[in-house]
């Protein structure tokens, strides 16, 4: 993935470029790699719209950086996704309550997501009640970056547990050398509020399309 800088907008692709389970395929004027397990592309390059256009009849998300290139996946749903980063690391809310999921049994709304998840590295929950309920772990990273990837069950929500585990889970990776990557849909107004209260300020933006 030499090709590609080490920005916040190629976490994704790097991660996928250094996954044994990743694929590379080569486009007109780029490039598009994959993960079939997370259902995800990236597309990077100069690469233009028809080359990109057969991808929509592929499963998965695709991540595009120029709107064109979007409106080319005919049949997709797409949003902008605003992306930022944390540039005062003590800004982060020094919360108690998460602790690493480990193996324990989950919910079944969020049982595939989680045991994929496991194999990305810990997974940091918080409890209501003794049952794991709110989850946040990093599914990619490159030499200097992680995903951040939130998830709290509908029973769980305003309780402020998602703020808990995503402090707990970006301490966690920042001791290995890492700063942390949000990215949140411009719709998504919930994660865009979290991502504020935790201290993340927007760098950048990039186009998710999902199918239909």
């Amino acid at each position: 993935m030499m090709e590609l800088p080490d920005v916040p907008r190629w976490v994704e692709a790097h991660g996928i470029a250094n996954d044994p389970a990743g694929w590379r395929e080569e486009l007109a004027g780029g490039f598009a790699v994959g993960h079939d397990a997370a259902r995800l592309i990236v597309v990077a390059g100069d690469v233009t719209p028809e080359a990109v256009a057969p991808l929509a009849a592929r499963p998965h998300v695709i991540l595009v950086e120029r709107e064109e290139l979007a409106l080319a996946l005919k049949g997709r749903r797409v949003e902008r996704a605003i992306l930022h980063t944390l540039p005062d690391p003590d800004a982060l809310p020094d919360l108690e309550g998460a602790s690493p999921l480990g193996d324990t049994p989950v919910p079944p709304p969020l049982q595939d997501e989680l045991a994929w998840a496991r194999t990305r590295g810990t997974v940091w929950a918080a409890w209501v009640d003794g049952e794991p309920v709110s989850f946040a772990y990093a599914p990619w990273r490159s030499p200097a970056w992680f995903d951040v990837s939130v998830d709290t069950l509908p029973s769980a929500r305003q309780l402020g547990l998602a703020t808990v585990v995503a402090a707990a889970m970006i301490r966690d990776e920042r001791a290995h050398g890492r700063e942390p990557v949000w990215g949140a849909d411009e719709g998504n107004l919930a994660s865009l509020r979290l991502a504020k209260r935790l201290g993340f300020e927007a760098v950048d933006e990039i186009w998710v399309c999902a199918p239909a």
